[in-house]
């Protein structure tokens, strides 16, 4: 469900809107919503960031240097080997593929090798 909010003086200026929304019955669905969520994520703890050991750290790095994308079986190796869940390992890979890419456009290079900036090749 999601919750539309439109100016009140807008649902008072127009005809045709003001009959059709009962704004005090939204506004109230909306805040039950709010409330109920507020409620579930009390009762559960929040999980706490996971950061890598310096021997994660390289050891991830080093495979990512020669293989951007490891397959799932060699993930789950790299799991268990490290002491990483599936899914952390798994992120990492991501994460740092979208990193190196970042590194690529901050330096004003197009991940496919080419230049951003436009040159023109002339034989002289």
């Amino acid at each position: 469900m999601f919750c539309l909010f439109f100016p009140s003086t807008h649902l008072l200026s127009s005809n045709s809107l003001h009959h059709l929304l009962p704004l005090p019955s939204i506004l109230a669905a909306c805040k039950r919503k709010e409330q109920d969520n507020a409620k579930d994520r009390n009762n559960t703890p929040k999980k706490s960031r996971l950061v890598f050991t310096d021997l994660q750290r390289r050891t991830l790095l080093a495979i990512f240097k020669e293989n951007k994308r490891p397959s799932k079986e060699m993930q789950l190796t790299i799991s268990q080997q490290l002491g990483l869940e599936l899914t952390t390992v798994s992120n990492f890979f991501m994460n740092a593929r979208r990193r190196s890419l970042d590194k690529w456009t901050d330096d004003g290079v197009s991940p496919g090798g080419q230049s951003s900036a436009s040159s023109t090749c002339t034989k002289a």
